[in-house]
C-alpha cells in the first residue's frame, strides 16, 4: 500500500495595496519558487500543502536563506 505523502509546492508572494498575490506558478522547490521573487522587499515564499498556504517550516526557512545568496540580484552575486 502506497505511504500518503502530501506533496507541498512553493509559491513567491508579494503584497499590493489591496491584498497578497502569487506568482501564480507552483514550484517544486523553496530555490526555484526564490526565482520569481521580486527584491522590493515585499515578496516571500510560501508552501502549499494539500491545497493551504502555510508559512516554511525551519528546514524550508534554511532553503530559503541558502538560496538568497545565489539569486541573480543578492549583493553575493553581484561582482565589484
Amino acid at each position: 500500500m502506497p505511504l500518503n505523502i502530501p506533496e507541498i509546492r512553493y509559491v513567491a508572494c508579494f503584497s499590493g495595496d489591496d491584498g497578497i498575490y502569487h506568482c501564480g506558478h507552483c514550484h517544486g522547490s523553496v530555490s526555484d519558487a526564490m526565482k520569481c521573487v521580486v527584491p522590493d522587499g515585499g515578496s516571500f515564499v510560501r508552501a502549499l500543502e494539500e491545497g493551504v498556504f502555510r508559512s516554511l517550516n525551519e528546514g524550508e526557512l534554511i532553503d530559503f536563506l541558502e538560496a538568497l545568496s545565489t539569486m541573480p540580484w543578492s549583493a553575493h552575486a553581484i561582482k565589484h
